[in-house]
């Protein structure tokens, strides 16, 4: 069976960064790159004609419309949520959708606010999605969609929105996080081509985050993640120069006895996802068969 590879890449941060060199020329290319930081890839979309099949929950706090897919299976053994990485879509996870329903999990799969088919003007690093979240497992659930115990995954921006969401829903019984960064704050400065002082970069998230009316601070699963007990897998690139594998040793330090760590060898953000190696197929996938 052909997989579809997940497309884990922080693009927005990557462009966010670059553009943070702009700020030599003074207040426009510090403009360039709040919005950067926290536009979404839909930011001008108002919305999207429904097509078959589809899922629409509406949430609040700003206002949003989310798609959904779902991947169903007969007497499921519990329900799977799986989260697209920055500036994804949802049908990037489907390989990870139908290896969930061939352990007998409905996968439910999200496109995110602003990406996809959901509409939303804002980024926040998984402090608004999370809300939107619980938001959606209320819909379902009124819907007789969600069955069993429900677990979430997620890969890269996912990956840090999953720990998050479970930080605040006690619903939420296992986790697998992949390739995840411990804040936004330490993740920032990793993309930038040249050494900025932390005050402008902490400057320019502080704005960015402003505009888009959310705490730069929440933005952190290496926080989040003392705030839940569900049982958190991390699995990470020991190569992925985006968000080195530190970041996955800071969460699972912060999470101890409930938190667990992969690093992979010879895997990067990007290699990560095509799981050449089958950690999360195995892994993965095996710790929703234990824990749901």
């Amino acid at each position: 069976m052909k997989v579809l590879r997940p497309r884990p890449r922080l693009i927005l941060a990557i462009v966010a960064v670059l553009l943070l060199s702009a700020l030599v020329v003074g207040v426009f290319g510090r403009r360039m790159a709040q919005a950067a930081l926290v536009r979404s890839p839909n930011y001008h979309v108002k919305a999207f004609a429904p097509i078959p099949g589809e899922i629409r929950v509406e949430v609040s706090s700003p206002p949003a419309s989310l798609s959904l897919e779902l991947m169903n299976v007969e007497a499921p053994r519990g329900t799977v949520f799986v989260l697209h990485g920055i500036r994804d879509r949802k049908e990037s996870e489907r390989g990870f959708g139908r290896q969930l329903q061939e352990r007998g999990f409905r996968a439910v799969l999200v496109d995110l606010r602003g990406h996809g088919r959901s509409t939303g003007q804002w980024l926040s690093y998984g402090v608004i999605e999370s809300q939107d979240l619980k938001r959606v497992l209320d819909d379902l659930t009124e819907r007789k969609l969600v069955d069993g115990s429900v677990g979430v995954m997620g890969i890269s921006y996912g990956a840090a929105t999953a720990i998050e969401w479970a930080s605040i829903d006690p619903r939420i019984k296992a986790v697998v996080a992949i390739a995840p960064f411990a804040s936004l704050r330490a993740v920032v400065p990793g993309y930038s081509p040249i050494e900025l002082p932390s005050s402008t970069l902490n400057g320019i998230i502080d704005d960015a985050a402003k505009e888009a009316n959310f705490d730069p601070d929440l933005a952190s699963p290496s926080a989040a993640i003392t705030k839940t007990k569900a049982p958190t897998l991390l699995i990470h690139g020991r190569d992925d120069s985006r968000i080195p594998f530190w970041h996955a040793v800071e969460i699972a330090d912060a999470g101890g006895g409930h938190t667990e760590l992969i690093v992979v060898p010879g895997e990067d953000h990007d290699s990560i996802g095509a799981d050449r190696t089958g950690t999360i197929r195995d892994r993965g996938f095996g710790w929703f068969v234990k824990h749901l």
